[in-house]
């Protein structure tokens, strides 16, 4: 086939890329400039990934293009981001940028094209069920398993996707790397999300909406003022740096409330939760026609859990956990596991 590989000049992605060329395949390399260049240190960032994927495609000798896709990942993935916190919510960009943009706008263009396929180097499975259907599956290696981020895939965009490291843990790709004398075999993974490199997401917020964030009020669990907080976007759920409130026992972020701009904070136990709704949900799997329990994972780190999911209509769940779930965020992502199979995932909406 002919497959274009999304290529970040990181180890994943090249030997994803060499792995598909030794298979026989046709394969070109395509990074992506997503960042808003206006800021020096994006633009410093966008060159310096530009410029590694470019001597990861020479190196392996095929050939490479960049896509400008700026304008739609500020819209759909910057924006979706500021504005998830500024409904009190703790987003989840990559989930998004995943569905919309790297296996959105990339694998439309790359088929237009001409490609077949496209391929990256995430640690997760495309399999082909004798129905015809596609099943996303978690990658070999359980420590960098990615498809927690790729739950919102639709069948069309399974259909068209090659994820070759599935059977590979990382020291197996950086031997593969090694043996081949390639560059980038001993780089660092990046922890940060790609558009705030430094971590510190809350200058990013402030920098594209500067008044959307204002100070309001720190309250306990029976609503009494407490404090006061500096803005939504600097907490999420399950925090306990940075409070500054003289309590005499550990306290943490339970709630934020955007409606009347709060932060409720309160003793650990007050994070459990016993359920949540869950909105926008994709169905990778066959929808199930009633109930079911499932492993569940609210978060990417988190271990699975067993739960009870219900279906509310086509796109909405209920998620009843058998033991309650600490720290469980609105705007993070759900994701449904029946063993090693992706059943599904949306978007956290309420927590109970």
């Amino acid at each position: 086939m002919k497959i274009a590989v999304g290529l970040s000049g990181g180890v994943d992605s090249t030997v994803a890329a060499k792995l598909l060329m030794e298979q026989g395949h046709e394969v070109r390399g395509i990074t992506l400039r997503l960042l808003n260049e206006k800021d020096a240190a994006a633009k410093a960032q966008s060159e310096r990934i530009i410029d590694e994927a470019a001597q990861a495609a020479r190196v392996l000798g095929i050939p490479h293009r960049v896509y400008d896709f700026r304008t739609a990942f500020q819209q759909e993935v910057i924006g979706y981001f500021i504005q998830s916190y500024r409904n009190g919510e703790t987003p989840n960009p990559c989930y998004i940028c995943n569905k919309r943009i790297k296996f959105g706008l990339l694998l439309e263009r790359a088929l237009e094209e001409g490609c077949d396929a496209v391929a990256t180097g995430h640690y997760a499975k495309v399999v082909q069920e004798p129905s015809g259907r596609y099943a996303l599956e978690r990658g070999a290696d359980a420590q960098k398993d990615q498809s927690y981020f790729l739950a919102l895939l639709n069948q069309a965009q399974l259909s068209k996707i090659v994820f070759p490291l599935a059977a590979l843990t990382k020291p197996e790709v950086r031997r593969i790397a090694e043996k081949a004398d390639l560059l980038n075999a001993h780089k660092s993974d990046s922890q940060d999300i790609c558009f705030v490199p430094d971590g510190d997401y809350t200058a990013v917020i402030e920098a594209v909406a500067p008044d959307a964030f204002p100070e309001g009020a720190f309250i306990d669990l029976n609503g009494a003022t407490v404090g006061t907080h500096r803005g939504l976007h600097r907490y999420t759920i399950g925090q306990r740096r940075g409070l500054a409130l003289p309590f005499g026992y550990p306290i943490y972020v339970v709630e934020k409330s955007a409606a009347h701009n709060t932060v409720t904070i309160g003793s650990g136990k007050a994070l459990l939760a016993a359920a949540c709704s869950v909105r926008e949900v994709n169905w990778i799997a066959e929808m199930p026609p009633g109930p079911f329990y499932a492993e569940v994972k609210t978060r990417y780190r988190q271990q699975l859990k067993k739960a009870l999911i219900e279906p509310v209509g086509a796109s909405n769940v209920r998620i009843v956990f058998t033991e309650p779930e600490r720290a469980v965020a609105r705007g993070q992502a759900a994701v449904f596991y029946c063993g090693s199979r992706v059943l599904g995932g949306g978007i956290i909406d309420t927590v109970k």
